[in-house]
């Protein structure tokens, strides 16, 4: 049976992750946004999709903080599902902006890639969380979340090193 400083425990933890994805997002929007010559309306209704996954955090959020339902595999899954379509959304923002020529600079074919994959890495991981959730438990899944600390700066430094490459080419 859980304590009350238990629960109040797992509600702050599901805060502090919600706030660590939150502010994730808006420094990288941030850094994307800065980098646009230009806005046209595509982009901007794709950034309205963006928002929306966005604004949508806290509350999967807040269910994976629950302790009433911590042994319920969906709660785990809808926030993962949430992280995943965030990142498409803002995927989709910077494959829009490429391809319309909204940035200030064009980056080459070895730079789109490697921003790709810096772009998704979190997607893939917390969409390979789901079957963990539901076959496992979602405890298992969290875990995987945070293979995020090792996975996201071991693909950074990869991906650093492709675009390296591709400057002094």
């Amino acid at each position: 049976m859980a304590t009350l400083a238990d629960a109040v425990g797992q509600q702050f933890g599901a805060f502090v992750i919600a706030f660590i994805v939150i502010a994730s997002y808006w420094l990288a929007h941030h850094r994307l946004i800065g980098s646009f010559t230009a806005l046209d309306v595509p982009v901007i209704v794709a950034n309205l999709g963006l928002i929306a996954a966005i604004v949508l955090l806290p509350f999967t959020t807040a269910s994976v903080g629950d302790p009433a339902v911590e042994d319920l595999a969906l709660p785990t899954i809808l926030m993962a599902v949430n992280v995943a379509a965030a990142t498409a959304c803002y995927a989709l923002i910077y494959a829009m902006a490429v391809r319309r020529g909204l940035l200030a600079s064009r980056p080459s074919r070895r730079q789109l890639r490697a921003d790709f994959v810096d772009i998704l890495t979190p997607a893939a991981v917390f969409l390979a969380s789901v079957p963990v959730a539901a076959l496992a438990s979602p405890g298992a899944a969290r875990l995987v979340w945070l293979s995020l600390a090792v996975i996201g700066p071991v693909v950074g430094r990869l991906t650093a090193r492709a675009r390296g490459a591709t400057v002094e080419a």
